[in-house]
């Protein structure tokens, strides 16, 4: 098939109308932290800001500048976590964190009006909650590995060891 000059000047055309309305749907980058990271990127940082307060809620410390170094702390752990995983589980926690940073999506599926940063914690919890219960297995997955990493790197963070009694590992001989 020869492609006439017409058609290559609309298909470019709509190529990028399709690029420029992917961009609004997008809307703009969570605004980063200044915190170099290895793994998690604005959008993953912003949405990890959102879910550690809820999936911690009673396990953070109550005075906030304590709290807030709890949650920085809690997403730096979040962050070698998923150094650690394997490649294939690295690019599909991208794949849902750029999911979940697209605005529709974000509204439609998580049903959080606002961006990550500035979500209200009680919508945050009733979507972890509807991804929790969900029937459908991928809803249940991305609940998983939220739950997964952020209790992983605030369990596996030393300084959360006294408020469950966990005296830390024994001393090697």
């Amino acid at each position: 098939m020869k492609l006439s000059r017409r058609t290559f000047i609309a298909t470019g055309l709509v190529g990028a109308a399709a690029l420029v309305t992917a961009g609004w749907l997008r809307g703009p980058h969570a605004p980063a932290s200044g915190v170099t990271r290895r793994a998690l990127d604005a959008d993953g940082e912003a949405l990890f800001a959102a879910v550690v307060p809820v999936l911690l809620d009673g396990a953070l410390p109550a005075e906030a500048a304590a709290r807030q170094a709890a949650i920085a702390q809690t997403i730096n752990g979040v962050d070698t976590a998923i150094t650690g995983l394997t490649p294939a589980a690295r690019a599909e926690l991208a794949q849902l964190v750029a999911l979940l940073a697209l605005p529709p999506v974000r509204l439609g599926v998580a049903r959080v009006s606002a961006s990550w940063n500035e979500a209200d914690p009680a919508q945050v919890r009733r979507f972890l909650d509807r991804c929790r219960d969900s029937s459908v297995t991928l809803m249940r997955a991305a609940y998983d590995a939220l739950h997964q990493l952020t209790y992983a790197a605030w369990y596996g963070n030393p300084e959360s060891w006294p408020a469950i009694g966990y005296p830390g590992p024994p001393p090697l001989a």
